[in-house]
């Protein structure tokens, strides 16, 4: 009789979330995923606002100190009232309130409190205000060394109550990197018993080729190899290979499949690649009717972290 292999399902933890707001109405859409996540995992949520600089030699110092005693007490009043609102009832928080580089303020918080996942909030730049300034966002996701959840402008109104996870699509073009999500992906999946949808997209030149469904038939059965045996028995698998522009497709099919989350493992971007090009994962991101969650290769996070292994 032949032995009956069985997934080892790891489950991760989320003990502590890093919640970044700007107190706008676009960091105010992740909020209620947040808590959700916090009271499935009784995660600890660190609250973090980060105010840039005042610009410096626009006022004498005595002025500039009490405009910025004036703008964190502001803020500290802006958290209290997020903290006694009913969606954040029951949710462990603390409050972290700091000056300086957004980017580099993060980062510090998600290296001195050993976080788990960090929330952000997408305003949605484009054009020339992206071009220059770039998105914080996607700056936070390729960069900082835990996953990151993005909520985009477009969050469909059903997450304004979430109720779990039922299905998830994650795109991959099967390098390295693409694949550091998926353990992730499999753990929340096993957490919630979703559906998981592999997406991979070839370029629309290759549908033309006398080869290209060759190619497509190839990329199923090496999608299949990579990613199955992960899978919990309890969760459903589809695997999706589409040709065309890749953002469109995986936009595409998390309509379909009605996708409570779509998922990503990118690479690490230095400034010129984040704040010039626009990269699949960002146009999903900031397209997507629901959250994003990406994940980087990173020295300073062991992926996945394990609090046990189920057999099923």
């Amino acid at each position: 009789m032949s032995a009956v292999v069985v997934p080892i399902v790891p489950r991760i933890e989320l003990k502590r979330i890093l919640y970044a707001t700007d107190f706008s109405a676009a960091s105010r859409t992740a909020l209620p995923i947040v808590c959700a996540l916090a009271r499935r995992y009784h995660s600890q949520v660190y609250v973090a606002n980060v105010r840039s600089p005042l610009p410096q030699a626009v006022a004498a110092p005595e002025a500039a100190c009490l405009a910025e005693n004036q703008r964190e007490r502001e803020a500290r009043k802006e958290m209290d009232n997020l903290l006694r609102g009913d969606e954040m009832k029951g949710v462990a928080a603390t409050l972290l309130v700091k000056s300086g580089d957004p980017a580099e303020e993060l980062h510090r918080a998600v290296r001195d409190h050993d976080i788990d996942l960090a929330v952000v909030g997408m305003h949605g730049r484009t054009g020339l205000m992206r071009l220059l300034m770039g998105s914080l966002a996607e700056e936070l996701f390729r960069n900082l060394p835990c996953p990151v959840l993005t909520v985009g402008p477009h969050l469909a109104k059903r997450f304004e109550h979430p109720e779990g996870i039922r299905s998830i699509v994650c795109a991959t073009d099967l390098s390295p990197d693409s694949r550091l999500v998926f353990p992730l992906v499999a753990s929340l999946a096993a957490e919630f018993e979703a559906g998981i949808v592999l997406v991979h997209v070839i370029p629309s030149q290759a549908a033309l080729s006398s080869k290209g469904m060759e190619l497509a038939g190839q990329r199923r059965v090496e999608i299949q190899r990579l990613f199955c045996g992960e899978v919990d028995p309890r969760c459903g698998f589809e695997v999706v290979v589409d040709f065309g522009e890749p953002a469109e497709r995986i936009l595409s099919c998390a309509q379909e499949h009605q996708a409570d989350l779509i998922a990503f493992g990118v690479r690490q971007a230095g400034d010129a690649a984040t704040h010039l090009r626009h990269t699949v994962a960002y146009k999903v991101a900031l397209e997507s009717e629901c959250p994003v969650l990406t994940q980087r290769s990173s020295q300073e996070w062991s992926t996945p972290r394990i609090v046990s292994e189920r057999t099923l």
